[in-house]
């Protein structure tokens, strides 16, 4: 199973990547509105890509950050607010996290990064 976790208190962003992830052939799509609701789930359902939507509050990007290390590192993928980017992007990339899409999301472009890291983890 290829489970997929979606970290995102936004509404907008949890049914457009779920639908996009769906029509791609994905079906083990979850949500979580918060690290508490997220920590469990991580554990539980072992996911195969991890997808962080950067307009979280900083508190719990910080505590995602903790437990998001390691190999989790390498299964996330961080969909950043264009007004943000520059910082965002350029903090996490210092610390080691590579897969970031912008939003608004183009479906190819997250449809990419979404493969390389399931691909990559099979």
């Amino acid at each position: 199973m290829r489970n997929i976790l979606i970290l995102s208190t936004n509404a907008q962003i949890c049914c457009q990547t779920t639908d996009i992830l769906k029509q791609a052939g994905y079906s083990h799509i979850y949500t979580a509105a918060d690290s508490r609701q997220a920590f469990p789930m991580i554990y539980r359902l072992n996911p195969k890509l991890i997808i962080v939507d950067l307009e979280l509050p900083p508190d719990e990007i910080m505590n995602l950050q903790k437990t998001l290390s390691g190999p989790l590192m390498q299964i996330t993928l961080f969909i950043a607010p264009r007004q943000h980017v520059d910082e965002a992007v350029l903090r996490l990339s210092q610390q080691g996290y590579t897969h970031f899409v912008i939003h608004p999301i183009d479906r190819r472009l997250f449809l990419s990064a979404v493969r390389e890291i399931v691909n990559s983890r099979s």
